[in-house]
């Protein structure tokens, strides 16, 4: 990559420059931008969103619509079924007071080990841009920004804030750079976030050839802000093209922005640039005097924006195995029916980081869904058949304050003193998390957290209790002292600092009233964190009580998946299994019942081995908090899944891209170990996964029975841009018993290629019997190949094979087409 203007102006101006607005370059705090009172610039706040607006001070009370996750959202292929959910996540922002939404995360899951995999679209460049941008244009339609993150190769989330990406050119820009050009070209996001990591040895922030493509390439005209904490060099990140540093105060831009202009480090023309800016963004936002407040496109009641995360979490689902065509279900056959699973009761919707979303109204399990949806003639039974495979909160074990209150009561105190109560609250959480200032206490000082909690136990039992915190935690039972937990390392505050991961140890506690007490020491910091956690020990084996009930049923329907933090910030999986539990709660009702469906509540791809052992498998990912009702519609058939695959199944650990591969001792990830990612490492014959990217069945069948590739309209725009105009007619039958949609893929290959590329899909609905034709679009920007030699973009000229397929590896309908 070669830097351009926003590096290269390096005059100075006049020896007195102007450094008016220099304050707007650095947050106010942790959610809002800086305000400009000579500029007429109110505050702008900005939060975490891509699966719900996240509180602010990430209060369990502030409660949001949760959506389905990004690849539940990628599963749809339906751009504007995306839309629609950008548009109600833009109404949740606006009716909060939010000016820009931190999301999509257009990153790819290049393994389906990355602990953040789930905010991700897909593991296709193209697939990934089209739906990024929908999801933009329908959040900002809503007069709310979009802050399209994380710029970019942010896919491990081991040593995310140190580690360093290395990507040759080539890669990058076409795979890992491009769902955000497609962004940026079709809507233009109006923020713009980079990412923690390295690539190729600078950190994101600060790197001038990354910003530079965003600002002269591809003439990108909103704001280039750091992930939060994603600064550490003034004149580094001032010179590289970074607008705005996140969260305030601010260390390195805001006044010490204006500080370097002055010392002549940094252009004042830079400067002029982040100015102008942000103004931009509050212009665009209605946070500017004089400016008029965007009006919504859209304002839908809380009913119909609840409908629309039913529809999209039903599209996102995949059926991958429907033997002997057992879905849907037919109740009229169904006497009894056992649901088996943890996530029937306890679904998992979203993961465990700092976009954590309490859900808003009302929300319906897919247990308590599937009672309804089999109405009284049904017997429904349900056992989880596994433990919880992680720690619960406090207050899911029924704690309470001292005074009898449902919940925790917490508590922060001075410095030393263990009577001064500053701030003192019963709370229905027992995590905490504090950006700046601790309640009652302030920002930057030393204090102490306190969480209280009592249970009343029937009997006497062994518990595993656990602790932690940004500072040296204490954890007592009944005024006796159990265990200490020191601080975790300070180097990734977003991460490891905040999550506050807990230390455990096992206890026999007394049956009655039983005291739980940890206490915490913080020193000054930016993030202050407070974690209680507990795990009852088993009494029996669940497994049994759920291999009784699936005996007895006509039908069992299996609810597994993973668990709110198992997937999470800065820290990665070691296999994409799922919990050892689940699998063995599968094989054993595979032992007694013939009529098994299982539901995988998990966004991501999952080894399946026991897939040839049930009758019915459907994807779930972490479809919002509509799972339960959408689940029981198509299970019923009042809805039919239609959703495709966004991520290749491998059969096995050893088939994931990259596999064995993993940062080297100057914490650097090679990504040429890993290249091609996604269904492309697939496409050798003798390497096949076990379902293909692109895949899904239905509840009908259907036949592709023509494709006809036309380049009558074809142009060459310039090389940036590639070839606009070219398209094909696809012809399909619904050969199946009912009426269906079908996704219709379009993968090229350019000459002299091995792999071909996702260019184009279109979704088409047939009538059972009937045939449609469709017309896909193939992307200009695929026909593009990066020259390392230094011509650029170029479009190999030639003959191009276009396949048109219903998945990445089947073989479709070939054509041609010369360009």
């Amino acid at each position: 990559m070669t830097a351009g203007a926003a590096t290269s102006e390096q005059e100075t101006d006049a020896a007195d420059p102007d450094l008016t607005g220099a304050e707007l370059t650095g947050g106010l705090n942790g959610w809002s931008t800086s305000a400009s009172p000579a500029a007429g610039i109110r505050e702008m706040v900005l939060l975490d969103g891509p699966l719900g607006i996240v509180s602010k001070a990430m209060d369990e009370r502030d409660t949001s619509l949760i959506m389905p996750s990004g690849t539940a959202l990628g599963a749809t292929w339906n751009p504007e079924l995306v839309s629609e959910v950008g548009q109600v996540i833009g109404q949740q922002g606006l009716e909060r007071g939010v000016s820009a939404i931190l999301g999509p995360n257009l990153n790819m899951p290049r393994s389906p080990l990355t602990g953040r995999g789930f905010e991700m679209f897909s593991e296709d460049p193209f697939l990934t841009g089209v739906l990024g941008a929908a999801w933009v244009d329908g959040v900002q339609s809503q007069g709310v920004g979009s802050c399209t993150k994380h710029v970019v190769a942010n896919d491990t989330e081991t040593e995310r804030r140190r580690m360093n990406s290395r990507v040759d050119e080539a890669t990058l820009r076409e795979t890992y750079l491009r769902p955000f050009e497609a962004a940026v070209r079709t809507a233009n996001p109006w923020m713009l976030m980079m990412a923690y990591n390295r690539v190729n040895g600078t950190h994101c922030s600060q790197n001038a050839e990354l910003i530079s493509v965003l600002k002269d390439e591809w003439k990108y005209d909103g704001v280039v802000v750091s992930d939060w904490y994603g600064v550490d060099d003034t004149i580094a990140a001032a010179n590289a093209g970074l607008d705005l540093e996140m969260p305030g105060p601010a260390t390195y831009l805001g006044a010490r922005f204006g500080e370097a202009v002055a010392a002549g480090d940094v252009a004042a023309p830079r400067l002029r640039d982040a100015v102008e800016r942000l103004t931009r963004l509050a212009d665009r936002t209605g946070h500017r005097s004089g400016g008029t407040a965007p009006a919504p496109a859209h304002h839908r009641s809380q009913e119909e924006q609840r409908e629309i995360l039913r529809k999209a979490a039903a599209e996102s689902f995949v059926l991958l195995e429907n033997k002997d065509n057992v879905l849907p279900l037919d109740m009229s056959r169904v006497k009894t029916l056992a649901v088996v699973g943890p996530n029937a009761d306890k679904p998992c919707f979203q993961g465990g980081t700092f976009a954590t979303v309490r859900p808003e109204g009302e929300v319906v399990t897919p247990l308590e869904a599937i009672r309804q949806a089999a109405g009284t003639g049904v017997e429904v039974l349900y056992e989880p058949g596994a433990a919880p495979s992680s720690a619960l909160s406090l207050t899911d074990l029924g704690s309470t304050a001292p005074d009898g209150t449902p919940g925790v009561l917490l508590e922060v105190l001075a410095a030393g003193d263990a009577e001064n109560v500053l701030y003192s609250e019963v709370r229905k959480a027992s995590a905490f998390v504090w950006f700046g200032p601790v309640p009652g206490l302030g920002a930057g000082v030393p204090g102490r957290a306190r969480i209280t909690a009592h249970f009343n136990l029937p009997a006497a039992t062994r518990w595993t209790l656990g602790a932690g915190g940004t500072g040296v935690s204490s954890l007592r039972v009944d005024g006796s002292e159990v265990l200490v937990v020191p601080p975790p390392a300070p180097d990734d505050v977003m991460g490891v600092v905040a999550r506050a991961d807990t230390r455990e140890v096992a206890l026999d506690l007394p049956a009655g009233n039983v005291q739980v007490v940890i206490d915490m020491a913080f020193q000054p910091g930016r993030v202050q964190a407070i974690t209680a956690v507990a795990t009852p020990a088993q009494v029996s084996d669940p497994l049994n009580a759920a291999v009784e009930i699936a005996a007895r049923a006509d039908a069992v329907v299996i609810v597994i998946g993973d668990e709110q933090g198992s997937s999470r910030e800065s820290a990665d999986r070691t296999t994409a299994a799922l919990d050892p539990a689940s699998n063995r709660l599968v094989d054993a009702v595979t032992e007694v019942a013939t009529e098994t469906i299982v539901v995988v509540n998990a966004s991501r791809a999952v080894l399946l081995p026991w897939a040839d052992k049930v009758k019915a498998v459907l994807m779930a990912w972490f479809p919002g908090q509509e799972f339960g009702p959408a689940l029981a519609s198509v299970l019923t058939g009042n809805a039919a899944p239609s959703g495709r695959l966004p991520v290749s199944f491998p059969l096995r650990d050893e088939d994931i891209p990259g596999w064995g591969t993993g940062l080297d001792a100057e914490l650097t990830l090679d990504y040429a170990a890993g290249e091609p990612m996604g269904y492309r490492h697939f496409q050798p014959a003798e390497r096949q996964p076990r379902y293909a990217f692109g895949y899904g069945l239905g509840y009908t069948t259907f036949e592709l029975v023509d494709a006809v590739a036309s380049v009558g309209t074809a142009r060459r725009e310039p090389a940036c841009f590639g070839v606009s105009g070219v398209s094909v007619r696809a012809v399909v039958t619904n050969t199946g018993p009912s009426d269906g949609r079908d996704v219709l893929q379009a993968y090229a290959k350019a000459p002299g290629e091995t792999e071909f590329r996702l260019a184009g899909f279109t979704a088409v609905a047939v009538v059972a019997g009937e045939t449609s034709e469709a017309k896909i679009a193939l992307d200009a920007l695929g026909f593009r190949r990066w020259d390392s030699s230094g011509s650029g973009w170029t479009v190999p000229s030639g003959d191009w094979e276009v396949r048109v397929s219903r998945s990445a590896s089947d073989d479709g309908i070939l054509c041609r087409i010369a360009l």
